[in-house]
């Protein structure tokens, strides 16, 4: 139910971008300022891992809920209440002096991003009802986000560099107090007009699973194989079947499973996750060959991924652009092949300097392809769900998307250690380790090369299936659909 129309569908836009555009940065820059705030906080190794995870974690965990308690109490309501939040919780860890408040506010700022970005995602579909005029608006709420996670390194030096590690969490709190009190004035107001009440019981079987499943990718990621974390995924996996099958079972549920039963709606979730785990998995690859395998400084590798910013950036403007004149389908096809076209070049970096021409347009390729299908294959996913379902569909596409980057990590990054291992002769042991510890080192970084080569190889594998996935759209689907 529409409560009151956009005034102004431009600033209305440019308002829900804005919080994108922070919430990014905030994704990014703690990289940059924990060396310093370890330093002045002396947390714990435990402690120093959660306050770098624990906002991924929460995002993760609670999306699907915060999609759906839009959907029930209003999508500008929501908006406007974790702007607030959000604010605070920043205010307060900038003033932190122990590890654990950094922990407790990067949660509190977690649930409050998790609930911002798919209420803004299903208000556009409001603000813009003509599908090529909100593939256009996504692709500009996804310009804003993507120019985030670009500049936080930057942003965060200059800002760590003049005024303390602070800084960085108070740079959002005048942001999200312009939201909040231009929110009123600016966004249209929705939620569905019998909305129900929330499942808390199912809230928490979603966290709990989320959460779970995710740990112990991290796990498997920082530790290797370990009983703990084999313990997690199995309890995680049979608290998401529970959840599920409680979901099918209510009137009201928190998850609306009969969108999957939609046409292709399937099909679009199979390749925002498959897309998510190739690219993710073949990123750890990339930072590693950049410093490891030609030693260069981190500044200097940062220069050298800017490429792939500046693609993707304009690739989520060009695919809209695009989408005025071509059907939506076809375009999504084109760009699961040029990402395709790029992990293949990455099969190709040799170990020697001359590899960075293939790795850098290996990069510009697949983040080229999947920035300007992603607002197609978003707005697919959204449009597809009842209007009052809305922000539930937009979180669990996100959260899809999300578990897709956990399991890349942990697919490919298992798949080149074990390349690696058997290329220098080891049982155990990693890349990491060898690049610190290598007598020859050499040997370690042809090894390294040989295992992003089959890594690289099984991202293009995957690649093949999601064009599977989406070249039958082209001939199938009508136009406008993905």
């Amino acid at each position: 139910m529409i409560l009151a129309p956009a005034r102004n569908p431009r600033v209305a836009l440019a308002l829900l971008a804005l919080p994108s555009l922070l919430i990014a940065i905030d994704i990014s820059v703690l990289a940059v300022a924990l060396p310093r705030m370890a330093a002045d906080l002396n947390p714990s190794p435990t402690e120093l891992l959660w306050m770098n995870d624990i906002y991924g974690f929460m995002v993760g965990g609670t999306m699907i809920t915060m999609g759906t308690v839009g959907d029930r109490i209003g999508r500008r309501k929501l908006i406007i209440i974790c702007a607030a939040v959000f604010a605070l919780a920043s205010a307060v860890a900038a003033f932190a002096v122990a590890p654990w408040m950094i922990i407790a506010t990067r949660a509190v700022m977690g649930v409050a991003g998790a609930a911002i970005m798919p209420a803004s995602m299903a208000l556009l579909g409001r603000i813009y009802p003509d599908p090529k005029a909100s593939v256009s608006a996504m692709g500009a709420y996804m310009t804003c986000f993507l120019t985030g996670m670009a500049v936080a390194p930057l942003v965060g030096g200059v800002l760590i560099e003049r005024w303390g590690w602070g800084s960085v969490f108070l740079m959002g709190v005048p942001v999200m107090l312009l939201t909040v009190v231009a929110a009123p004035r600016v966004l249209p107001e929705f939620k569905a007009p019998d909305p129900g009440r929330l499942d808390l019981r199912s809230a928490a079987l979603c966290l709990a699973s989320i959460l779970l499943v995710v740990y112990a990718l991290k796990s498997l990621v920082n530790s290797g194989f370990n009983v703990t974390a084999v313990v997690a995924a199995g309890v995680g996996v049979v608290l998401g079947v529970i959840f599920v099958r409680r979901q099918n079972g209510l009137d009201q549920p928190l998850v609306d499973l009969g969108l999957l039963r939609r046409p292709g709606v399937a099909r679009t979730m199979w390749v925002l996750l498959l897309t998510a785990l190739v690219m993710s998995g073949t990123s750890l690859f990339v930072s590693f060959y950049l410093q490891s395998v030609l030693g260069l400084a981190p500044l200097t590798s940062a220069l050298w991924l800017l490429p792939q910013m500046l693609s993707m950036i304009a690739a989520s403007n060009l695919g809209p652009w695009l989408g005025r004149r071509l059907p939506p389908a076809r375009i999504v096809a084109v760009c699961m092949g040029v990402m395709a076209a790029g992990f293949a070049l990455f099969a190709l970096v040799p170990a020697a300097p001359a590899g960075l021409a293939p790795l850098v347009g290996g990069t510009v390729l697949t983040t080229g392809g999947i920035g300007a299908a992603f607002p197609f294959l978003m707005n697919d996913v959204i449009g597809h769900a009842p209007p009052e379902r809305a922000g539930s569909a937009a979180s669990f596409a996100q959260t899809a998307n999300e578990i897709g980057i956990a399991l890349g990590l942990v697919v490919l990054g298992a798949v080149g250690t074990v390349v690696y291992r058997h290329e220098v002769g080891a049982s155990t042991g990693s890349w990491v380790d060898g690049f610190k510890q290598a007598t020859d080192l050499g040997q370690v970084r042809d090894a390294f090369v040989t295992g992003f080569h089959v890594a690289s190889l099984t991202a293009f594998a995957v690649m093949l299936v999601v064009l599977l996935l989406t070249v039958p759209a082209v001939l199938g689907r009508p136009r406008g659909a993905v």
